[in-house]
């Protein structure tokens, strides 16, 4: 029997097991074991509160590493989380729901802490001022259906370099637009998408001083930060109905069952990170030296480890699963939540979350929604936000100012706001992490 499926049988018979690498291998294999088989495959299905989702029957092995349990023939008991614990001392709850809420006013619907970066993307959703006035120049360079309020006031102290990197940058945009229209046309994977069209977007307009973009596709949130099962009987033939004006992750449908199997073991695409500095990074440090799982995030995948990731952008292309998609979404803010609830509790700190924005992109359409911390559930409220596309070069100039505005959120509002939780968090008395 594969190592991995005895832990987690050890696991889920006895909740007083730690985290404990009985492999020897690195420490973020064992904290990335996938409880969530286990659950998923009962015979008497189980509801998934954060996220609501129906589960699916069994599913088969992706891969020889696959680790399998079968839970029709092993003793099953919650997965509870470490002791002693510097973050938490009990695992966090997930009783609180995940809901998609279109909004016709979302400004209105947003906390006040979110009404900044809003108006900041709206501009970029308009298009307003996004071209570089230094383009009109360019001999050669079209750029059709402009208008009058797109261009950029003349800057009279821009010096001849900066002009030069404003035409190389628009030569990289031709690149990228060119990269985009060829994946639409040969209907390229979401992962071909990935890493010929967004990896560059994303490293080019996200990338500053002290914010960076990671893949996280291999990453896992940790056990205590996982959805909770919850005991419930078999769920009714029936197929789940969604309310007007809202879009609950509650279904009871086939389809759904099979979307959040595979939601659990394929995560999010992209992260935009914090770089922290020099202050914050040792903060968070001591914050995290134990357990080997301890994390700022919800995440012990070592590049979000250490390192505040507030912002998720999930892919998918035309032909992909939306439903999939906002699972996904709401898995990952739904642990993602959890982990900052686990960390505000630490600190004594009964306050909201602070709201983030969450980004989807299908093929070469971005658009932008908000988790917001509601208190009885999450809400992700959201309409049809588009903030740029790779499609064109006015896109792709959407797209820059989309994102200089969220890095700017994230290296100020944000910035602020983690720096106030992890400190308060970090100077309450430590739980001894001493093992007998």
């Amino acid at each position: 029997m594969h190592i991995d499926a005895i832990y987690a049988w050890i696991v889920t018979i006895d909740p007083t097991t730690t985290s404990t690498d009985f492999t020897g291998q690195s420490e973020q294999n064992s904290a990335d074991i996938d409880f969530y088989d286990a659950l998923l495959n009962k015979a008497k299905r189980k509801k998934l509160p954060s996220p609501s989702m129906s589960s699916p029957s069994k599913r088969q092995r992706l891969e020889d590493s696959d680790p399998f349990v079968d839970c029709d023939a092993t003793p099953r008991r919650p997965v509870t989380s470490a002791p002693d614990s510097i973050l938490s001392n009990s695992a966090p709850s997930f009783d609180i729901p995940v809901r998609f809420t279109p909004e016709k006013n979302l400004r209105a619907a947003l906390p006040s802490d979110a009404h900044d970066l809003y108006d900041a993307l709206v501009t970029a959703e308009y298009c307003e001022a996004i071209l570089p006035a230094a383009l009109k120049d360019v001999p050669g360079l079209e750029l059709p259906d402009t208008r009058p309020y797109m261009w950029q006031q003349a800057d009279k102290t821009t010096d001849n370099r900066t002009n030069i990197s404003i035409v190389d940058k628009n030569s990289r945009f031709q690149e990228i637009i060119e990269r985009s229209n060829e994946s639409s046309k040969l209907r390229r994977s979401e992962a071909a998408w990935n890493s010929h069209v967004h990896w560059h977007i994303l490293s080019q307009l996200a990338e500053t001083s002290s914010v960076r973009v990671e893949d996280i596709t291999s990453a896992r949130i940790v056990p205590r930060f996982r959805p909770c099962f919850t005991a419930s009987d078999d769920f009714p033939d029936e197929t789940g109905s969604s309310s007007t004006g809202s879009y609950s992750t509650n279904s009871n449908t086939s389809a759904s069952r099979v979307n959040t199997a595979k939601s659990v073991h394929k995560m999010v695409d992209f992260a935009l990170v914090l770089e922290p500095d020099q202050d914050l990074a040792a903060i968070i440090e001591r914050l995290t030296k134990f357990p080997h799982d301890a994390t700022v995030n919800q995440t012990a995948y070592f590049p979000l480890k250490n390192r505040p990731a507030p912002v998720f952008i999930e892919t998918k292309t035309a032909a992909g699963n939306g439903e999939t998609a906002d699972v996904q979404l709401g898995i990952w803010i739904a642990a993602w939540h959890g982990s900052m609830r686990s960390l505000m509790k630490r600190g004594g700190m009964v306050e909201r979350i602070i709201t983030v924005p969450l980004i989807q992109v299908t093929e070469g359409r971005w658009t932008v929604m908000f988790a917001v911390d509601a208190g009885s559930e999450i809400q992700i409220a959201y309409r049809d936000f588009k903030i740029g596309s790779s499609d064109g070069p006015i896109g792709m100039y959407q797209l820059q100012a989309a994102l200089l505005a969220i890095t700017k959120w994230m290296e100020g509002a944000y910035k602020t706001w983690i720096t106030r939780v992890v400190s308060r968090a970090l100077a309450q008395p430590q739980v001894s992490q001493e093992k007998s």
